[in-house]
């Protein structure tokens, strides 16, 4: 496999590079390897990076009919990580697959998750749905009554001003109209757990 760049979508991230050590993140979209490098030697750069290490890697994740890859792995101080990107074309994926497999000898894992591993994320977005949609209510009730305590920041104001636009019970229905989908995906997916391509790392 003669590719080592990638275009890849995700948080902050625009560029993988398969480097000889690490899995090299940029926030910034580079049409050559040089480049590439070139831009993450520089010491003084506003461009998001990220390295994760191929010895660091614990898991990459890819559900069908989902382009996102997950990539978990620890970070240097221990402490677990989770990179989330998807590649620009299906071959793109293959081959980033295929170079885990074939380089660092990843064994490859086919298989249908675990009803209560298909629905574990939606299950903790469906508490903070609850936990959030419970506390803008209160809050919106606040604003309503103006006794509200509006920080000096940006976000707060902006906040303050999407609870004064819904009311009390606009959040209510929005709130409510988010858990109900994410109830529909918790029963859909238990009920036909999706199948989950797993590359992990070969047991020392």
């Amino acid at each position: 496999m003669n590719k080592k760049l990638f275009s890849v979508t995700g948080n902050k991230i625009a560029s993988l590079l398969l480097g000889k050590d690490s899995l090299l993140f940029s926030s910034q979209e580079f049409n050559s390897e040089q480049g590439f490098v070139e831009s993450w030697n520089k010491k003084l750069s506003l461009a998001t990076k990220i390295e994760v290490k191929y010895t660091a890697i614990k898991s990459v994740g890819k559900e069908d009919n989902d382009d996102a890859i997950k990539v978990k792995y620890r970070t240097a101080v221990g402490i677990p990580g989770v990179c989330e990107f998807s590649c620009s074309s299906a071959g793109d994926c293959e081959q980033f697959f295929s170079f885990l497999e074939q380089e660092h000898a990843f064994d490859k894992h086919y298989a249908a998750m675990t009803p209560f591993k298909a629905v574990l994320n939606y299950i903790i977005g469906l508490v903070a749905t609850v936990g959030v949609t419970v506390l803008s209510y209160f809050e919106a009730l606040k604003v309503a009554n103006g006794t509200a305590e509006i920080g000096s920041s940006g976000k707060a104001r902006t906040y303050y001003a999407l609870l004064e636009f819904l009311g009390d019970k606009g959040v209510l229905v929005v709130g409510g109209a988010f858990a109900c989908y994410l109830l529909y995906k918790i029963w859909t997916r238990a009920t036909n757990p999706p199948h989950q391509l797993l590359l992990l790392p070969q047991a020392a």
